[in-house]
C-alpha cells in the first residue's frame, strides 16, 4: 500500500503568472478606502499590451473613486475544491481611470448596469503560488 505524498506549494515564476492571469477574466480588485475597511469586488478584466497591464470597466462609486488613493491589487485564482489543489496570482500595483482615452478596450462584463469607465491597473510586481496534491501512481492494473 502506497502512502500518500503530502501536498506541495510551489512559487511561480513572473511568466507563469502573466500565463495564469490571462487565462481567466474575473479576478478580486482590492483597495483602500479613507475611514472604511479595504474594498474588495470582483471584476472581469483584460490583460492589455505587452507591457501589459490589467484593464477592467467600472460604474460610479467606491470602485472609481478610490483608484487614486494608493496601491491596488488584483487577485486571480483557480481552486479544485475536490483535489485540494490550486493556484493564485496576485498583481499589485498602480490604478488610474482611463478618462481620457478612447473607449475601444473588448471587456464584457457580467454584472448588469451602465460600466462607462475603465480602470488600468499598471503593475508594479506579480507573485503566484500553486498548491498541488500529488496523486497516487497505478500499479498498471489501474489500482493505486
Amino acid at each position: 500500500m502506497s502512502v500518500r505524498p503530502g501536498p506541495e506549494l510551489t512559487e511561480l515564476t513572473v511568466d507563469e503568472c502573466w500565463e495564469l492571469v490571462r487565462s481567466r477574466s474575473v479576478g478580486r480588485f482590492a483597495v483602500s478606502r479613507l475611514r472604511a475597511s479595504p474594498l474588495v469586488v470582483p471584476v472581469n478584466y483584460v490583460v492589455d499590451g505587452d507591457g501589459p497591464s490589467i484593464v477592467f470597466r467600472s460604474g460610479a462609486g467606491a470602485k472609481l473613486n478610490a483608484t487614486s488613493r494608493g496601491p491596488v491589487s488584483l487577485q486571480v485564482d483557480d481552486i479544485d475544491m475536490l483535489h485540494h489543489s490550486g493556484w493564485s496570482v496576485l498583481v499589485e500595483g498602480a490604478a488610474r481611470w482611463l478618462y481620457e482615452e478612447q473607449d475601444d478596450t473588448p471587456i464584457e462584463t457580467w454584472a448588469p448596469g451602465d460600466r462607462p469607465y475603465l480602470i488600468r491597473i499598471a503593475p508594479a510586481g506579480i507573485t503566484g503560488r500553486r498548491l498541488l496534491l500529488p496523486q497516487l501512481e497505478t500499479d498498471g492494473r489501474g489500482y493505486r
